[in-house]
């Protein structure tokens, strides 16, 4: 049997405050951490103080709660510029955006969590839902669906569990019966679209990224007006799958 990892106990506790805001996306005080992770007071203190020293987290003075400080962001920004999809694809989904005159958006997993890492923009374009950095939903956005639909099933299980159906318009899933058929489709089609689904007026069609392994690492989306992207379906499913070819190809996907 392999040696045990020993983790230090700190660097772990500090790991989960910063984690939190991950869920709660707003400042949180002392006495919140404490009783989110059932610890001391005295013990977060001491930890969130020096987070806050060296600038992973940054206190309201007029609130006396933490957010995320400019060293976390900095980082952040640093892992986003070091993403290989981004790097490599950032041409391909450039060439997609003024194809069709429409936003395209890059995303993928941060833990269970669907997260926008990229999105080009066509000039004087005022549907910006959403910007880079956000979470979105799994079950109402092209990229989210194709993150569920690829990845393995006992994790999609686990995401699913914990994950509430909100429904944002009358299109989006009802169940997570109904969710899952759409998940299959979405595999054998390896293309997806979102109908009005998380806004009313807003469409989109996406596709998957794969890596040398044949896992999907990223997904991208045109997503836009809905009368436009239904006006120019067919040719944007051309180019959504001539796109996904394309970066998948370059990240070493043999497919």
């Amino acid at each position: 049997m392999g040696k045990e990892r020993r983790l230090i106990q700190s660097i772990k506790r500090a790991s989960d405050i910063l984690g939190l805001f991950i869920v709660e996306q707003k400042p949180l005080g002392i006495t919140e951490f404490a009783k989110r992770l059932g610890l001391p007071k005295t013990t977060i203190a001491s930890i969130v103080q020096t987070l806050e020293a060296i600038g992973y987290l940054e206190k309201d003075p007029a609130s006396g709660r933490y957010r995320l400080g400019p060293q976390i962001f900095q980082l952040g920004m640093q892992c986003a510029s070091s993403i290989d999809v981004i790097t490599t694809g950032r041409a391909w989904i450039e060439r997609l955006c003024f194809q069709f005159r429409e936003p395209v958006n890059v995303g993928t997993l941060v833990g269970d969590k669907a997260t926008i890492l990229m999105r080009i923009e066509p000039e004087n374009h005022f549907m910006v839902f959403p910007q880079a950095g956000p979470i979105i939903p799994l079950h109402s956005t092209c990229i989210g669906k194709l993150l569920l639909a690829f990845m393995d099933e006992s994790r999609r299980k686990v995401i699913l569990s914990g994950c509430a159906l909100e429904k944002f318009t009358d299109h989006t899933v009802a169940s997570k019966a109904q969710l899952l058929k759409e998940l299959e489709k979405v595999r054998a089609l390896g293309i997806v679209f979102d109908d009005q689904e998380t806004i009313p007026g807003m469409a989109g069609i996406g596709g998957p990224v794969f890596n040398h392994a044949g896992a999907v690492v990223a997904a991208f989306a045109v997503t836009g007006n809905a009368e436009n992207i239904s006006r120019q379906r067919e040719d944007i499913i051309a180019a959504v799958r001539f796109t996904t070819h394309q970066i998948s190809s370059q990240l070493g996907f043999p497919g």
